[in-house]
């Protein structure tokens, strides 16, 4: 009987052989559309869009625009722009796990400006506007979808991820991530940021199909509801910001798009000169690189 660590490193293409892709195939069942109606094939969907099944370095990179919503009306505020970087590796029990770091900034609407000052259409205050770099942190990505720590630091983070459901249509396909966030700080019963987001990642089913493609070139769609940025200084106004955006996973720095590598290259050179060594990523002592 093949077990499920072996039926996953097959279905990640991880042995090459005719014998063992025909065995991928078997495992993966008939139907261009099989792999949406098991865990590990959307598993393994999402690990060839989202980053890649064997332990190179991606990146995913988003551009769009951040609303204010009040009584149910919409108002753009600004562009977000992010560019993250991640490196996975196969684990004994199925999961992904690897590294992570995301860069975020502002920018005018329409425009490639930063944006350091943001006058706030709500209360007219002009406020300063920050850039972030999440800390390096250990990401895990299992069946259940993508798996936030519990803590970090005082934060206590509760999380509930979803991962699916995958659609093929023709020679496209779809799998989506949702996650469901909410930040509390030790002491404060209160959640000092709720949000939930929802990635749709879109790209050729042939490359889900053949268990030779390890790393499949994708476009992104995400959007996320939360609370007001704490930055933006809202008050008590009722309501929330969502984000709509777009974008694509690459390989290399040199995919991004200009403005976005340009900020990373000028903001963040380590991210962009050593990714690998920037997110203290360790080779492994021997053997499969693709297994701790």
């Amino acid at each position: 009987m093949i077990s499920r660590r072996d039926s996953l490193a097959l279905l990640a293409g991880l042995a090459l052989s005719p014998v063992a892709s025909s065995r991928a195939n078997a495992i993966t069942g008939a139907g261009a559309d099989a792999w949406t109606r098991t865990p590990d094939g959307l598993l393994q969907a999402l690990m060839k869009f989202r980053a890649a099944l064997d332990d190179r370095m991606t990146l995913e990179w988003f551009q769009g625009v951040v609303y204010g919503v009040v009584d149910s009306a919409m108002l753009p505020l600004f562009t977000v722009n992010a560019v993250a970087f991640a490196h996975y590796q196969l684990t004994d029990d199925g999961s992904f796990r690897g590294r992570r770091a995301e860069v975020t900034f502002h920018t005018e609407l329409g425009d490639t400006r930063l944006l350091e000052k943001f006058e706030n259409p709500y209360t007219g205050e002009h406020v300063d506007v920050p850039m972030s770099r999440t800390p390096n942190s250990d990401a895990v990505i299992d069946r259940n979808g993508l798996v936030a720590p519990s803590r970090v630091g005082a934060v206590r983070i509760e999380s509930e991820p979803s991962l699916g459901p995958g659609k093929v249509n023709g020679e496209r396909c779809w799998v989506r991530l949702d996650t469901r966030t909410r930040v509390f700080v030790d002491g404060n019963p209160s959640p000092i940021t709720t949000y939930g987001e929802s990635l749709t990642y879109a790209g050729q089913n042939r490359d889900i199909l053949d268990p030779r493609v390890l790393s499949a070139p994708c476009q992104i769609i995400y959007m996320n509801v939360m609370n007001w940025r704490p930055w933006m200084r809202m008050g008590a106004l009722a309501g929330h910001s969502t984000t709509v955006a777009s974008g694509e996973k690459v390989e290399s720095l040199a995919e991004v798009p200009t403005d976005l590598r340009s900020f990373v290259e000028q903001h963040h050179p380590d991210l962009a000169q050593d990714p690998r060594a920037a997110l203290a990523i360790r080779a492994p002592a021997s053997g499969n690189s693709r297994e701790h």
